[in-house]
């Protein structure tokens, strides 16, 4: 009798423990959450940019991107799913393979898009400034159609990899 009472308030503590725990790490939903809206690419200062819209969407399984650019026919949707799986989105005639990472307290997507049957993958790395009015886009790319090669002297960074920082103003 008395260890079955010990057992029974030992199970009730961990339950208890266990549901505090939950509640103290942050669910990357509600991060995401944050980049919902309409977001416009602030190209002031750099002639280099063309003009890009972002319209997120959130939901329980996803975060989905649309990417709108005046050049393109069909605009990118891609999906980017909480459960940790990949998801297949058609890209031209292709296709994009997405993926969605909570890496450090970081947001990031990835996506391998598929052009002339050979892999290019986008890395994101998304963030919002505390007012929810500014996104910062920070993009690695990477050509992966075997021609990397070596680097020149003093290059810290191979030849198929690019980056950029990029800014996103909410629209009301």
């Amino acid at each position: 009798m008395r260890s079955t009472l010990v057992t029974s308030l030992g199970l009730g503590a961990l339950v208890l423990a266990s549901n505090v725990l939950r509640a103290q790490v942050s669910d990357p939903r509600a991060d995401f959450a944050r980049l919902t809206g309409t977001w416009q690419l602030d190209a002031s200062g750099s002639t280099s940019l063309s003009s890009e819209r972002r319209v997120i969407t959130v939901s329980p399984e996803w975060l989905r991107i649309e990417i709108l650019r005046a050049e393109d026919d069909r605009p990118p949707v891609l999906t980017y799913r909480f459960d940790g799986e990949d998801a297949v989105n058609a890209f031209g005639s292709g296709k994009a393979i997405s993926r969605l990472l909570h890496e450090r307290g970081a947001l990031i997507t990835e996506t391998i898009y598929e052009v002339r049957n050979s892999p290019i993958t986008v890395r994101e790395t998304l963030s919002v400034n505390p007012e929810g009015t500014e996104m910062t886009v920070n993009t690695t790319l990477r050509v992966e159609h075997g021609y990397g090669g070596a680097g020149g002297p003093g290059e810290s960074k191979a030849p198929n990899v690019s980056t950029a920082t990029t800014v996103f103003r909410k629209q009301q």
